[in-house]
């Protein structure tokens, strides 16, 4: 990239960085609203937008997203902008600037699922788009974000049966997520997404407009899914006839009836995805980390569910039964080995070992059995005196680009979540923003 574009990248950067600087420190000022469209309402809840998208009464998916957006529009006027600089900012940091983005996004977007694109029209037809990303853009590649960049750095842990307190399964996921440098806009617009469909109800914990599953609770089946990213060094990036895996997710969290067919449907040969990637399973009976090696990569490449009694890597150590855990690589036996080696591995092994050693305390202090309050405690833990950056440091599993966490029990259906600060700040206790969210049908 020649100067003139470097400079002109930062000189954007920094004066879009200051307005949307000054906007955000006046977020928590507006005043808590409703907004009601057809079959779509928002409920701005302070921390948190309430979504609820109600399918029971025949609205068509266009008609949805159209109902949406100006719900959206409404209690939000300056969305678009928000997101188009924010996704401006992954581009840039990335070296993904110029038109890489959108190419990349003609190429996936065939592939998904019509009904998907009928709820994301809708959605995109009424917007006007930013000044730098045309309205299809702006939904599309802000909804398709884990398919077009590589932008996260996740964990989860799952414990249950002897290893649980109670003896129910306890699920946790952390969602490392980049938020924005100046504005912080991710955490300006997080929403819990309530789809109500003919007897079943979809929960998906993610950002306003944002229609894939980065975390999802069917509350019919109980199971709870998230994403988690997987890189492998040396992998080029080739969408060629790829599907989005958050969509997928979606659609597979929708429809299966158990884990083992969810897990099914997403390893399925047939189905081609541009980013290696981890998915957390939590059922009523256990956790379970699926490996989607799409990299083809290893001794015994694998797209295959991850068990606590698993065989995995020497390199991985683990010797516990009735848990799970993982962090941003593969474990499994046979995998290849992004654990320990490649662009991750410091803050892959410096996150494991922590992990292991918090883990240990609190199996000692508590008769070997962990609470949901113990486990939450784990994965809060960090090294210093506060959460420093996950990319600065030596691992934190609670750390500066921590967005979300989920501790779901699914034989409760109950889910608390920690939702970032609208501010951008992530404190050293995160206990206090920890909410109950009510999964109701």
């Amino acid at each position: 990239m020649v100067k003139t574009e470097l400079f002109l990248i930062s000189f954007l950067v920094l004066q879009f960085g200051g307005l949307y600087t000054a906007r955000a420190q006046g977020v928590a000022d507006k005043p808590l609203i409703t907004v009601k469209e057809g079959a779509v309402s928002i409920e701005d809840k302070g921390p948190y937008y309430l979504v609820t998208l109600d399918y029971t009464q025949g609205t068509s998916p266009k008609l949805m997203g159209e109902e949406y957006g100006r719900c959206i529009l409404r209690i939000e006027p300056d969305y678009e902008s928000i997101i188009g600089y924010y996704m401006f900012e992954i581009a840039t940091l990335e070296g993904l600037w110029g038109n890489t983005i959108p190419e990349r996004l003609k190429v996936i977007q065939p592939q998904l699922e019509p009904f998907f694109r009928n709820e994301l029209d809708g959605l995109a037809s009424v917007m006007k788009g930013s000044w730098s990303w045309n309205k299809e853009e702006i939904v599309y590649c802000f909804n398709m974000i884990p398919d077009l960049f590589r932008t996260t750095q996740c964990s989860a842990f799952g414990c249950w049966g002897d290893a649980s307190e109670n003896g129910k399964n306890v699920a946790y996921r952390t969602l490392d997520w980049f938020g924005g440098l100046f504005a912080h806009e991710l955490p300006a617009i997080q929403a819990v997404t309530r789809i109500r469909y003919p007897g079943k109800t979809i929960y998906l914990i993610g950002a306003l407009g944002n229609l894939a599953c980065i975390s999802g609770i069917n509350l019919s089946t109980g199971i709870m899914a998230g994403i988690l990213d997987s890189d492998v060094s040396g992998t080029d990036y080739n969408p060629d006839a790829c599907r989005s895996y958050s969509f997928d997710l979606r659609k597979a969290l929708e429809e299966s009836a158990t884990s083992s067919m969810l897990a099914t449907s997403m390893t399925s040969l047939a189905r081609k995805y541009a980013f290696s990637h981890l998915l957390v399973l939590a059922d009523e009976q256990e956790t379970m980390i699926l490996e989607n090696n799409i990299a083809g990569a290893g001794q015994t490449p694998l797209r295959a569910l991850r068990h606590d009694t698993s065989a995995l890597n020497p390199q991985v150590s683990w010797s516990y039964k009735h848990m799970i855990a993982a962090v941003n690589c593969f474990m499994l036996k046979g995998q290849i080995d992004n654990y320990s080696n490649g662009k991750y591995a410091k803050i892959n092994t410096g996150r494991w070992s922590l992990l292991l050693e918090k883990l240990k305390d609190k199996l000692n202090g508590n008769n070997h059995k962990l609470s949901p309050e113990n486990v939450r405690e784990i994965m809060c833990s960090y090294r210093g005196k506060a959460p420093g950056s996950l990319l600065l440091n030596q691992g934190d599993l609670y750390n500066l680009q921590t967005q979300q966490m989920i501790l779901y029990i699914p034989a409760d259906r109950s889910l608390k979540a920690f939702i970032k600060p609208k501010q951008g700040k992530n404190p050293a206790d995160p206990a206090p923003f920890f909410y109950t969210i009510p999964l109701i049908p």
